[in-house]
């Protein structure tokens, strides 16, 4: 029992540290930026040896796109957890945004100003973005292999589950755009809601009748 204990309280040792390091990450990214922070700058807000840091990521990039796997996993559970009944893109969107919604509010580690400066690192900045979408097959197939399963097709001869699933990637693109433009004044939970909206209603808009 009492070796248990001890194996547990290593444990979470060993998460509060890597939370703080987290923690120091993304408040150096805020105020320095990505390129001029150094993981020598992390360790010595945490008080820490950059080889403690090596322990939990392999580089600094690491960081950023852990916390994207965390956001993906949250979302495949809420979009597992939507009544069955709900048309797909629907359903796509009360996940997207809920799980947004909740990292705003500072659910899964995030608070709204380290959530937007994720966002603005995996839009703006190349390195990260080139390994986001490196990294972003495996996400896209577990995203296709849910909607597929419930629309009742199979991916690989319908199309349709790969449509839905990129426009959750213009959704995120096009709220990411139309929230900088807006200089902030809006939540991005809810510039991503209003998008969805639009994806939801159809983008076959009527064209101008000439007279």
């Amino acid at each position: 029992m009492a070796e248990k204990e001890e194996v547990g309280r290593r444990e979470r040792k060993k998460l509060m540290l890597r939370d703080a390091l987290i923690s120091a990450a993304y408040e150096l990214f805020a105020e320095k930026g990505f390129d001029e922070t150094r993981v020598e700058d992390i360790t010595e807000k945490v008080d820490v040896s950059a080889r403690t840091f090596f322990r939990y990521f392999s580089c600094k990039e690491d960081v950023v796109l852990d916390y994207q796997e965390a956001e993906h996993q949250e979302f495949i559970a809420a979009l597992g957890e939507r009544p069955p009944h709900e048309p797909v893109v629907t359903a796509l969107r009360h996940a997207a945004v809920d799980v947004v919604r909740s990292c705003e509010k500072g659910s899964y580690g995030f608070d709204a100003d380290r959530f937007m400066t994720l966002q603005e690192l995996l839009r703006s900045h190349p390195l990260i973005r080139a390994k986001t979408l490196q990294n972003g097959v495996n996400r896209r197939d577990s995203i296709v292999a849910l909607i597929a399963g419930r629309m009742g097709v199979d991916a690989e001869n319908d199309i349709r589950p790969s449509v839905v699933a990129w426009a959750l990637d213009y959704a995120h693109t096009a709220a990411h755009d139309l929230w900088k433009k807006r200089s902030s004044s809006a939540l991005y939970s809810d510039v991503l809601d209003e998008i969805f909206v639009i994806v939801e209603e159809g983008f076959n808009f009527p064209a101008l009748q000439v007279r």
